[in-house]
């Protein structure tokens, strides 16, 4: 090896040497800064733990309990000595004074809404008050209205019964055709006047009265056309079918109400016509008319009405009121029987039918049988009329009358009354033969006294 090579690779060495002290140097120093960076590092995460629990701690804690207070909260944020005036010490401030805002905004928020729902539980609890004292001022009015309406109706009803007493004694008594004549008119009014007054007695909650003694389906419908105006005009089958006791009012009153409708609304030339279907379940009247048709609104009102689907407040009838319909109504609920109205019927006109279920009929045996006990127990005088001469038949049996000749009559077509003598009680005892009864209710006369027996025990009952 030469002497310069040798001296060109020590200097090489040197500089290496030199190179591997520098960077052994410089890594020196960096790893003191770096751990010194280190230990600050640690400093600083120990004191914004420290800082974060003291905020958890005890900040937070003191701005919920001042804000439930109310008093105006300290937002103060404690935080550790190395970490005032820093950047995370002014967030943390930040957050201590927006949650005291935002807690705050909360407490006035759930005040309005607690505020809002006890006005609203006020108000409903206020609207609950208004509407059941409205609910029993209404009751009570309805009631007082029903109960003033119903002594009226009845104080009708009872002075019609002593005009009706006064006419028919009246009636018996004179035999003059001009008198006769104007004192049956009289007493057809009078009837038809107890029989508007009975409606609203029914549709105000009243009862119709006592019970009837058993009658036949026709001696019904003669009861019923004899309540209304222009009878004359009103043509019926035969059923001998026999109605209970206590049905008998309500049917009569019914079939009344359903005649002079369709009379009411038919022209005076025509005829209604009231027939008779008998079937397994009962028995049902059929009323035919020739007059003008109701509309379909007003149809279907009066079938809402008849079913009993709309009950009728009397205090809602109005300056002009129905109660037609509202009575039949109350008395078919009541019972057990059923009325329709339908159209247009082979005259183009209405029909109106009353069902009378097998419930309310009964056997002409039972009946008759039931008429004996009832004369045995307790005999009356039941009048009964026909076309020409009233029949006046005792509890158990008459003496047998002489068959009617040509009945006279008034200038204004109504029959005279003639007197028949009733067989002494001892007599009709040895009697054999019991007696029939007469072809044909004249209906004026059977209506007007249907129409007093009703009255007199509308208010029987009424007083029960």
């Amino acid at each position: 090896m030469t002497p310069t090579i040798a001296v060109f690779l020590f200097g090489i060495a040197t500089v290496v040497l030199l190179g591997a002290v520098a960077v052994a140097l410089v890594a020196l120093r960096n790893e003191r800064h770096v751990r010194a960076r280190l230990s600050t590092a640690e400093r600083e995460l120990y004191a914004h733990d420290e800082a974060m629990t003291r905020l958890v701690e005890a900040t937070l804690p003191r701005i919920t309990e001042a804000i439930r207070r109310h008093s105006e909260p300290d937002v103060t944020a404690e935080v550790p000595a190395q970490l005032r005036d820093s950047p995370f010490a002014h967030k943390i401030a930040r957050i201590a004074a927006e949650y005291a805002e935002d807690l705050a905004l909360v407490r006035e928020e759930t005040r309005l809404a607690a505020e809002h729902d006890a006005e609203e539980r006020a108000a409903e609890r206020v609207e609950a008050v208004r509407d059941e004292t409205r609910a029993q001022v209404a009751a009570e009015a309805r009631a007082a209205t029903g109960n003033a309406v119903r002594a009226f109706g009845t104080t009708v009803v009872s002075l019609g019964a002593d005009v009706g007493q006064v006419v028919s004694n009246a009636l018996r008594e004179n035999r003059n055709d001009e008198v006769y004549g104007t004192l049956s008119r009289i007493d057809h009014t009078v009837q038809q006047m107890i029989r508007q007054a009975q409606s609203y007695v029914l549709v105000s909650g009243g009862l119709p009265g006592r019970r009837w003694p058993q009658q036949t389906v026709d001696d019904v419908v003669g009861g019923a056309t004899g309540r209304v105006r222009d009878y004359l005009r009103v043509r019926t089958g035969h059923c001998d079918r026999v109605v209970i006791s206590r049905a008998v009012e309500p049917l009569v009153h019914t079939v009344a109400t359903l005649l002079d409708n369709a009379l009411r609304y038919s022209p005076p030339s025509s005829f209604v016509d009231v027939a008779f279907q008998q079937g397994h379940h009962g028995v049902t009247l059929i009323i035919d008319d020739a007059g003008v048709r109701m509309s379909q609104e007003q149809m279907e009102e009066a079938r809402q009405i008849l079913s009993g689907e709309r009950v009728i407040d009397i205090n809602a009838l109005g300056p002009s009121p129905k109660i037609g319909f509202p009575g039949v109504a109350a008395l078919a609920r009541r019972y057990g029987f059923a009325a329709y109205v339908d159209g247009p019927n082979v005259y183009g006109g209405t029909r109106a039918m009353v069902f009378i279920p097998s419930a309310l009929l009964v056997d002409k045996s039972d009946s008759r049988s039931t008429e004996l006990e009832q004369a045995a127990v307790a005999p009356e005088v039941i009048v009964r009329e026909d076309v020409s001469e009233p029949l006046e038949v005792a509890a158990v049996s008459v003496a047998t009358a002489p068959e009617p000749t040509e009945p006279d009559t008034t200038p204004g077509g109504l029959p005279k009354r003639t007197r028949r003598v009733v067989t002494p009680a001892g007599d009709r005892a040895r009697g054999s033969e019991l007696p029939g009864r007469p072809e044909l209710v004249t209906a004026w006369q059977t209506g007007s006294r249907h129409g007093r027996a009703a009255a007199e025990r509308s208010i029987d009952g009424q007083d029960s």
